[in-house]
């Protein structure tokens, strides 16, 4: 049912947006031609033909409530992938990174301080298997009625496979978001 309303608001959304561009009025051919080059080399900037290849992340929902009280809000700010190959160009698999940060909920003087680990996260695949974490900058922490800083948690997924899911934990809770990747 959620996908169906998704769909239907990304379909109305880009139906809307077309209809927008019949309105603009017609420009003269000089700034036609002048927007044709600069949007020329952009598109030359942008995609470099030895640049590694990177997918588009969605992250659904992009937060997730922890812990016994619901003291933890974790939101995902952000993830990157980047497609790892050898010299030869073998597929290694893909470089899926999150920026994640934590916001404790419990009121200052009733509460603690909210750490979660990066190495009780699990990435889930397709096949049906986790991996646990290759890097992280620091867990995630913050004391009551505060955001934690910007971290960063780096998985190595194996060739062939796709992530389906992240699993955070945190005060025996488990709570898992979902991840996609699309070709950019």
């Amino acid at each position: 049912m959620k996908r169906v309303i998704t769909l239907g608001i990304v379909a109305s959304v880009l139906v809307f947006a077309a209809c927008k561009g019949g309105s603009k009025k017609e420009e003269s051919s000089e700034n036609a031609t002048s927007e044709q080059s600069s949007n020329s080399g952009e598109e030359q900037k942008s995609a470099p033909a030895n640049a590694p290849k990177e997918y588009a992340v969605t992250i659904t929902p992009d937060s997730a409530i922890l812990g016994k009280q619901k003291e933890a809000l974790v939101k995902v700010t952000g993830a990157t992938a980047i497609a790892l190959t050898d010299p030869d160009g073998k597929d290694n698999g893909i470089e899926l990174t999150f920026k994640l940060t934590v916001t404790n909920k419990t009121q200052i003087g009733d509460g603690r301080s909210v750490s979660i680990a990066y190495s009780d996260s699990r990435l889930q695949l397709d096949n049906g298997t986790n991996i646990t974490h290759d890097s992280g900058t620091d867990f995630l922490r913050a004391q009551p009625e505060a955001t934690s800083g910007v971290e960063s948690w780096t998985y190595k997924v194996p060739a062939g496979a796709k992530p389906t899911a992240l699993n955070l934990f945190y005060d025996d809770t488990r709570v898992s978001v979902g991840v996609a990747l699309s070709e950019k």
